[in-house]
Formats: structure tokens, sequence, C-alpha cells
């Protein structure tokens, strides 16, 4: 099956159980196709529902489409758009090569925007340093110390108190709750709170099920409301 250069995500920091959107396609999910590379379509995304909303927010219609065909088509519906907004030609260009492109360009744009010195330095190495920058950049907003840490557990120790400051906020209990877990509780929480706002039934609902129809009923109100999945509080 064929690969693709970039996975859907929102940033590292945010949820990682499946992607956040916001409203706005100049600062959402179309600027988050970068960092990650080459795995398969059919694994990009979890949820049905934000599956379906990234395709309405590119115009792609999902009515009789699987998950992979749609899957497969919002990817490279992502990648073009992302493309034109750069000033990079898309039309005809075979998408693995325009995908390229787009992430080198992304990356460079992430280095000026950081002030990353990449005078000298191959791709490879100005990847490394806009990673790492994002990370310390992040950790200085929680408070987290940086000087002499190890990049890897730095991450890790930002993804468990980004997670554990977002359960707190819930009123979700962390003791002894692995990431995994948090991650569900803090979207659960996050959709039930979206329910109760947009006024959704929940009795004998799944989050999937709930997220479905705030999406299919109630997609302008939630935006104007900037509750999940358009709250977007690490913007």
């Amino acid at each position: 099956m064929k690969k693709f250069l970039f996975i859907v995500l929102v940033s590292v920091f945010t949820l990682l159980i499946t992607s956040q959107v916001t409203a706005n396609p100049g600062s959402t999910v179309y600027d988050e196709i970068v960092w990650h590379e080459g795995k398969e379509h059919k694994r990009f995304f979890k949820s049905e529902a934000l599956l379906k909303l990234h395709a309405m927010e590119l115009g792609i219609k999902t009515e009789g489409k699987d998950m992979e065909s749609l899957t497969k088509e919002v990817h490279e519906g992502i990648i073009i758009r992302k493309a034109n907004e750069l000033g990079i030609e898309s039309e005809g260009r075979d998408l693995q090569e325009l995908g390229k492109e787009v992430h080198q360009m992304m990356v460079m744009k992430k280095a000026d925007t950081l002030g990353i010195n990449i005078e000298g330095k191959d791709f490879k190495t100005i990847t490394k340093e806009v990673k790492e920058a994002k990370i310390k950049k992040m950790a200085a907003r929680l408070g987290i110390k940086t000087d002499g840490k190890d990049m890897k557990k730095l991450r890790k120790e930002v993804m468990e108190t980004y997670l554990r400051s977002e359960a707190e906020k819930l009123g979700i209990l962390t003791a002894g709750k692995d990431q995994e877990q948090l991650k569900q509780e803090i979207q659960r929480a996050k959709i039930l709170k979206a329910a109760d706002k947009l006024g959704v039934e929940v009795k004998n609902k799944d989050s999937e099920q709930l997220l479905d129809e705030i999406i299919t009923n109630h997609l302008e109100k939630a935006k104007e409301l900037n509750v999940y999945p358009f709250d977007h509080s690490m913007k």
C-alpha cells in the first residue's frame, strides 16, 4: 500500500487520541502536517466523526465513502491546500514529491519563526533543532526546567505535565493513571462539556457517537462556542 509523508495531527502537546481542529483553516490542522513521516493512511484517524469534519472543511463529499478512501482524500486535500497557501505549484505534481516540498518549506518557516540559525546546516539537523525548540518552548509555558535534560525525557515530562494540568482543569483525578487513560478521560470530559452546552442528550452514547452528533447537527454552534473539537486553548 502506498505510504504518505505526513500524519494529520495536532501538535504533539495536544490530545493525541484524535485530531483536534479549529474552525479557521489558516491556523488549524493544515499547519500541523509536519514533524511526522510515512505511515499508512489507514492508521491516521481513529475517529470517523473527526475524519468527516476534516473532509467537510476541505469541501470533500463523504457520502458513500469508506473510512480508508476518505482518509486518503483528506490527506491529499490537506497537502494540496497547504502547498497552495505556501505558494507551491501543486497541479499535476506527484503527491509524495509535493508533500516532501511542503514539509521542507514548513520546517524552514518554523525555524525562522523560532529564531533558529540554519546557515550551514542540513535539513535533518534543522528539523531536529525545530522539534527541540518546540518542546523547550512548551516546557517553558508549563514551568518545566530544561537545563541538562535529555530531549526524549523532557518531551515525556512535557506531555505528562500537560495532560495532568488539563485533567485537573476538568476535575479529573490523575493519581495512578497513565497517559493513555488521561487522554481518553480528557477527551470524554471535553465532549460531555460540549454536549451540555449544545443541549445534546448524552445518555447511552459513547464519545464517538456524541462527537458525530455534534459535528453533524451542531457544527456552527460548536464553532461559535469554541467547544470540543473547536476548543484551541493551546494555540
